[in-house]
């Protein structure tokens, strides 16, 4: 009987600690990756910031060329919409520019929606910083 307690109380233990782990965890996550492109600042953000454009460096965008597009607003400003639709690699989602500092940042936002019992939104913040 006193085995069993402890065993009960170790594993109590382990999972009140996995609980405050979770909890001071944080909710955000950021992706940051990094190229070097020998051409003038201006040129990279002026190609960078319409997100058209990215197809053409997007491996998921290049995996799925039959998908559907929509597009809503002015590429390249704030507000620009770009979703899409395919098969259950490309998804359903959008993406949004959400800020632009001119020459120097790009932030935007992706919602990737799944279906499922409910829809779910799923935010990612991603920005572009030039140097």
């Amino acid at each position: 009987m006193t085995t069993l307690i402890i065993i009960l109380l170790v594993i109590a233990g382990i999972i009140a600690l996995l609980l405050i782990i979770a909890f001071l965890t944080k909710r955000k996550h950021y992706v940051n990756r990094e190229i070097i492109i020998n051409a003038p600042r201006q040129k990279v953000f002026d190609y960078v910031k319409l997100l058209k454009n990215q197809d053409e460096f997007n491996k998921h965008a290049m995996a799925g060329p039959d998908r559907k597009r929509e597009f809503k607003g002015t590429d390249g400003t704030v507000g620009y919409i770009y979703a899409w639709s395919g098969d259950k690699d490309a998804g359903v989602g959008e993406k949004e520019i959400k800020n632009i500092i001119e020459g120097k940042r790009i932030e935007t936002e992706i919602r990737f929606c799944k279906t499922n019992v409910s829809r779910r939104l799923y935010n990612h913040g991603d920005r572009i910083f030039i140097r």
